[in-house]
């Protein structure tokens, strides 16, 4: 069901890490150095998905300098 979804496979484990801490099966540091890697990876791939979208380009074009001539 999520192998065709990797943006939903990376929110599972984002899910089991926390249930898991949640639990107290591990540590406050253990679940932050697990997550990091996920988290960085859910905002690569929801970039990846907002590229070339009028989204990404409003956004961009707000953010980037203007040229002065």
């Amino acid at each position: 069901m999520y192998i065709n979804n990797p943006l939903k496979v990376m929110q599972k484990l984002l899910e089991e890490n926390y249930k898991l801490y949640k639990e107290q099966e591990i540590s406050e540091k253990e679940y932050l150095w697990r997550i990091k890697p996920i988290d960085e990876e859910i905002t690569r791939l929801e970039m990846a998905t907002l590229r070339d979208t009028l989204v990404w380009r409003e956004s961009f074009l707000r953010h980037t300098p203007k040229l002065k001539r």
